[in-house]
């Protein structure tokens, strides 16, 4: 919400006739707005994926004796992408 509140300000910030001596700021600003939107909507996607295998994988010890090398492969990738949560939320 913060960030469309963001982005509606800049929208009426280009709309006033007193735009001109920052236009290059408020455009680069947008810029900036815009692919934080775009990041945190990909992040959002990774994130449900992973939730769908994560369930399928940790959930189902059935799966994992069927599927014994893609089992230790997800093992690895979760380390390492609980680890890049972890230092997400950090920062």
């Amino acid at each position: 919400v913060l960030l469309e509140d963001m982005g509606l300000t800049l929208q009426s910030m280009m709309a006033s006739r007193f735009v001109k001596p920052f236009l290059d700021e408020v455009r680069a600003w947008e810029a900036k707005l815009s692919l934080i939107g775009e990041v945190i909507e990909v992040w959002m996607l990774v994130q449900r994926k992973w939730m769908y295998l994560e369930s399928i994988f940790i959930g189902s010890d059935d799966i994992r004796h069927q599927l014994p090398e893609e089992a230790k492969r997800f093992d690895r990738i979760d380390t390492t992408f609980l680890k890049i949560m972890a230092d997400t939320y950090k920062n």
